[in-house]
C-alpha cells in the first residue's frame, strides 16, 4: 500500500495540542464544578473513543494514511491540532453549559495522555519509556504488518473488552504470537 502525505503536518500544528490541551483542561476545572468521578469517566470515556477512532477510522476509512505513520513513526503525522483544539473548545463551552465541565477535563485528561504516551512509544530517550514497556511493546506488535490487533494505545482495556488483544511471548527458542 503506497504512503500518504495527506497528513504530514508542521512542527508547530504537530506540537500545538501538547500547549492547548492543558491550558483547556485548566479552563475545564475553573468553570468547573469540579467532580472526580465525572473526570475519571472522561478519561475512561476517551480510551473508547481513542480505541474506537483507531480501529475504525485509522484502520479502515483512513488506512492509507495512517500506514504512513506505521511505516514511519518519526514522521509529524496526525490530525491537525487546529481540529483537535477547535473542537475541544466547542465541546467545553457545551459541557460547561450543562454542568459537565469534569467530565470534558477528564476527556481531555485521557487525550492528553494518549498523545503524550504515544508519542514516547516511539522515542526511546524519555525516561519515561522505560516505565511503560508493556505498552510500548503492545504498540510495536500493533505497528507490524498485517497484525490488526492492539488498537489501544494508552491502554489496552479495550482491546480485551472486545478481542483484540494479542501479546508477544518470548520464550528461549521461539517468538509467538498469541492471545
Amino acid at each position: 500500500m503506497a504512503a500518504s502525505n495527506k497528513w504530514l503536518m508542521s512542527s508547530f500544528a504537530y506540537y500545538l495540542d501538547f500547549f492547548t490541551v492543558p491550558l483547556l483542561f485548566v479552563a475545564a476545572l475553573l468553570v468547573g464544578p469540579v467532580l472526580l468521578w465525572q473526570i475519571a469517566a472522561g478519561v475512561l470515556i476517551w480510551s473508547f473513543v481513542e480505541y474506537a477512532m483507531h480501529r475504525f477510522l485509522f484502520h479502515a476509512w483512513y488506512r492509507r494514511e495512517h500506514w504512513t505513520h506505521h511505516l514511519d513513526v518519526l514522521a509529524l503525522i496526525g490530525i491537525s491540532s487546529w481540529k483537535t483544539t477547535a473542537t475541544f473548545i466547542a465541546l467545553l463551552a457545551l459541557f460547561q453549559a450543562v454542568g459537565l465541565a469534569s467530565l470534558i477535563a477528564g476527556v481531555m485528561l485521557g487525550y492528553l495522555a494518549y498523545i503524550s504516551l504515544h508519542y514516547v512509544m516511539h522515542r526511546p530517550e524519555p525516561p519515561l519509556y522505560r516505565l511503560m514497556l508493556g505498552l510500548v511493546t503492545n504498540h510495536d506488535l500493533h505497528h507490524q504488518r498485517g497484525v490488526e490487533k492492539n488498537f489501544g494505545v494508552s491502554s489496552p482495556l479495550w482491546d480485551h473488552v472486545f478481542g483484540t488483544y494479542v501479546r508477544v511471548r518470548n520464550d528461549a527458542l521461539t517468538q509467538s504470537v498469541e492471545s
